[in-house]
Parts: structure tokens; sequence; C-alpha cells
């Protein structure tokens, strides 16, 4: 029984770090059983139970320490995970792959532009052919283009591993959009409305249609022309596309091209002197046809706008792209995605810039020290779904985890208080990489307030990777032990973490707070994500001399 208590405890460990610190019985005993297919379960069970209290026990450091040395070595019983896969593109191999993204710049990029940049990209990857970044910059009202961010994006896109072929902004094909309405209003296909816009809508929900539908194509093109030359001024009239006024979804009935915008705000100076402007509808269908786009991978929200682009691809005689569908992310992590409370802690003050930790752009994720192949596992596990997708933490982690392999253990002491060792003798310990020699009789150390008030006087604990010592004072203000061994052959003993000297740690935490504490001086040593014991991982920002500034990663 001596093996199986051992597999047991092995297996105990890894159901405990992987469930928040506890260890479900029956689930080591399934394990038990797959590995001992002969085993008699009740002779073995005082073996397993008393294999799960010892893991149950253990320490957070403790756990992860022994989870790790058996990550290294290898699981007898592999969980196989099957392989994650996008769906074939059955048609390749007829038509070369042409594809794009369009993301609006109007702010920082963030997890919903990556997600169809990714899963393009890994198309691309697959299949080859081009690949275009087209940024969706035709809204001088609400989502106004930042100057200068398309180049953001770009070195967003290389940190991802994605490459692009060609860049393109909207803006700059105005008169093209314009030929396309013009053309359209020749062929009887679209009309310049001036109804009210609640009266329309009334009228519409009855499938009923607007006297302005019903004029000739002269006159729609004269009140077109005037539209260009802005003697129709914003909110007077729009362009519709004629589409089925019966269609069951009303928001499809002779949706908008174009409209007029007096006062335009845009960084595309030559663009910024017109004053019609297209719908995305509009914009997207002639800049995908002209660029000869044949896949695009989009939101959910856009299959309604595909219903929509369709008539106008079909009066243009034009071939509409393969598409796909993603569903919408609902929730990434501790990340916000709610731009309402965005917002409001912008007004507030409290979000001040977008690499903020509390939101989901890739500043952010980068500065939290998230890799752009944990980035890019994510979204591909997701893969092409068209239902509503959730990423937890732990799978964020997980990922980052994966990529970075073990990365260098720090403490992190909210409060130090001194403990005095006497009567040590001459040795060595080790202080999170530093070499200590100890040549005593009394050595004093640095201990977590909260750690030391653990424990009880008359205790005996060891200070990690130095020595052991019977605690015979303890206080608010610190502790008195004397020296015991230096001898690691008793494990039971708790483990304390030490410092013989301090630099300062501001640790910016997810929700936007911070925790200040102290930790060891090697630290300055260390850079990119470490490991703060009984916090997290954090990702090394900034260091000077006695100070080094962390933004919290995940636990």
């Amino acid at each position: 029984m001596e093996k199986v208590r051992a597999m047991a405890l092995k297996y105990a460990i890894k159901n405990a770090y992987s469930h928040g610190g506890k260890a479900d019985v029956g689930a080591v005993i399934g394990k038990m059983k797959a590995l001992f297919p002969d085993l008699d379960i009740a002779k073995a069970m005082p073996h397993i139970s008393g294999a799960v209290k010892e893991a149950n026990e253990m320490k957070k450091e403790q756990l992860e320490k022994k989870f790790l040395e058996f990550e290294k070595e290898g699981w007898e019983l592999k969980h196989v995970e099957k392989e994650k896969t996008l769906p074939e593109l059955e048609w390749i191999g007829k038509e070369k792959l042409v594809t794009r993204v369009a993301p609006n710049p109007s702010g920082a990029m963030h997890l919903g532009h990556a997600r169809p940049a990714i899963l393009t990209d890994e198309y691309v990857k697959k299949y080859g052919g081009k690949y275009i970044l087209r940024f969706d910059d035709t809204d001088p009202k609400i989502k106004v283009p930042v100057a200068g961010i398309e180049k953001e994006f770009l070195g967003e896109f290389r940190w991802l591993g994605i490459k692009i072929d060609e860049t393109a902004n909207a803006s700059d094909n105005l008169k093209e959009y314009y030929n396309v309405v013009e053309e359209l209003i020749k062929k009887g296909k679209a009309y310049v409305c001036f109804c009210e816009a609640e009266e329309w809508r009334k009228l519409i929900s009855k499938s009923k249609e607007c006297p302005c539908r019903k004029k000739d194509e002269k006159e729609q093109m004269e009140e077109w022309k005037k539209m260009l030359t802005h003697e129709i001024k914003e909110g007077e009239a729009v362009v519709r596309i004629k589409t089925d006024l019966k269609n069951k979804d009303p928001s499809v009935r002779d949706w908008w091209l174009a409209k007029v915008v007096d006062a335009v705000e845009h960084p595309n100076r030559e663009a910024a002197k017109m004053h019609v402007w297209p719908s995305y509808n509009l914009a997207s269908s002639v800049d995908d046809h002209r660029m000869e786009i044949n896949f695009i991978i989009r939101g959910q929200e856009h299959a309604q706008n595909e219903t929509k682009q369709r008539y106008l691809y079909e009066y243009m005689k034009w071939k509409y792209p393969h598409a796909l569908y993603h569903g919408k992310l609902a929730k990434v992590g501790d990340m916000l995605l709610s731009k309402s409370k965005i917002s409001e802690l912008m007004k507030k003050g409290s979000i001040t810039s977008d690499d903020d930790p509390r939101l989901a752009t890739l500043k952010a994720l980068r500065r939290r020290g998230f890799t752009p192949q944990a980035i890019r596992k994510i979204i591909v596990d997701m893969g092409v779904n068209p239902s509503e997708a959730k990423v937890s933490m732990e799978n964020f982690a997980a990922a980052n985890k994966s990529v970075l392999g073990n990365v260098a253990e720090f403490p992190f002491f909210e409060e130090a208080v001194e403990v005095e060792a006497y009567n040590v003798g001459n040795g060595a310990g080790e202080c999170y990489g530093e070499k200590i020699e100890f040549e005593g009789p009394i050595e004093k150390f640095l201990v977590d307030k909260k750690e030391l008030k653990r424990h009880k006087a008359g205790e005996i604990i060891r200070f990690k990777k130095a020595f052991n010592v019977k605690l015979d004072e303890v206080s608010e203000y610190g502790g008195k032990a004397t020296f015991s061994s230096y001898s690691k052959a008793d494990a039971n003993y708790p483990i304390v973490s030490w410092l013989e000297n301090q630099v300062d740690v501001e640790l910016l935490m997810s929700d936007g707070t911070k925790k200040m504490g102290f930790t060891a001086p090697s630290i300055l040593e260390a850079s990119g994500v470490i490991h703060f014991e009984g916090v997290g991982y954090a990702n090394i920002e900034a260091k000077s001399e006695g100070m080094v500034k962390c933004v919290f990663s995940y636990e």
C-alpha cells in the first residue's frame, strides 16, 4: 500500500492545487482506480483519505512547490485534450483566399478587435492568401477616429504575430461610395428621404412605403446632388436603399446608405472637407468588393448586416464573400467590458489611460504580463462559435503559465516585523536567490506580520531555505526565537518566508487599487512576470533604487 499512498498523495496535491487548496477524496479514488485496476478500495481507503488530509493541510506555498515538482516529472494519468480546430474552408482551391479585418480606430485595440484578427490570421497561416487591415473610420460623429492610432494597431498586430499585407482607410474612399449611391439611384434602387424619423419608422413598421420612395430617379438625383453640395443640411434627409418592406426584421427595411454631417471631426484632412458620409454597410460592402475580399470573420451582431448588404450586392451584381461569425465576448476574467461602466469610471477620473489594468485592451493585457501566445491560445480555443463566450481568469492564467513556465518567486510583506533568533550556529542559507552566511549568535530577520501572527510561542518553525527555530515570544511588534538546527529532515515544520534586507513594492491591482509592501532585494535583478507568495503573479513595470513597481497579473 506504500505505492498507493504515494500516488494518492501525488494526485491529491494535483486536485487541491487545481481547486483552491482543497482536494476531493472522490476524485482521488477515481484516479487510484484508474492507476490500480485490481485495488481493493476498502483496504486502500485509510491510505487515500490520509493522503487527501495531508494535501489539504499543506500551506499554499508548499502545495504549489510539490505540484510544480510533480508537473515537471509528469503525470501517470494525463488528460488528453481534444485539439481545437477551426472549420475547414471547402471552397479553398477554387478561389485564392483574400481576407480582411476592419476595426474602428476610435480607441486602443482590445480583445474584441483581436478575436477576428487572430482567427483570420489562423486561416491565412493555414491556407495562404492576402490579409488586409482596413480601418473603418467613416463615423465622424460618434466613433470619431483617433489621429495616428493606426500605427498603434499595426504594432499590436505585429505583437500578436500577425503579418499584414496591405493597409487601407475607408475614409479615403468617400467618392467611390458616392458613385455607388448614384448608380443605385439611377437603377431606381435608392432614394433621398426627407421624412421625419419617427413618422418614417411608423410607416415602415406597417410595411408601408414613404412618399419620398415614389419620386422618380431624376428628382432623386437632383436631391442627392444637393446633399453633396451641402444645400441639404444634417438631419434634413438621408439616402435609403430599397429593400423588402415586408422583411420580418424591420431594421432591414430600407436601411440608410448615406447622410449629411454638418460639422465634421476627422483626422483625414481631405475627408474632413466632405459633408456626406456613408453608413457602415455601404462603406464595408463597397470596400470588400473593390478589394476582392472573399472571406470574412466577424461578430455575430454582423449577421443582420449581411442580410442588409446582400440587397446592395444583388443590385450591383457583385458576389458576396464567404463569412463566418463568432459570438459576443460576455465576460473576460476580471476585466471591464461594459462601455457604460468604463465611461462612468472615466467621468469620475478613476480610469485615465487605455492601459489601465481593469480594461481588456491589448495595452492593459501586456502591462499585466500576458503573452501574445496566451492570447492567441485563448481566442483559438474559443473558435468560430456563434454562441456568447465567457473567458475565466483561470483560463487566462493557465494559458499564460504554459507559455512562461517557472518564474522567479518573491515574498510580499504588507507589514514587516522583526524576529530575533538567538544561539544561531555558523551556517548558510538562501534568501530568494541571495546566498547568506550566518555567523550568529544573534540573527535578525524581517517577516510578514500576518504570517508571524499565525504561530504561537513554543512552536517550531523553519525560516525558508535557512534554519529551524523555536518561537519564544510572539507579539504585534515581532518575536524572539531560539535556534534549533539547520536540518531539513522534518518537513512538517511550518515554513516562514524572511528577509534580511527589504525593497519597497507598489503593486497595482486589477481593480485599480494599489498594495504597498516589501520584498527581497534580488527582485531588482528580475524582469517580466514573477510570483509573489500568497498574492499571485505580477509583471515588473519599473525599478528604481529601493522601489519596484508591479502590475498584478492573476492568482
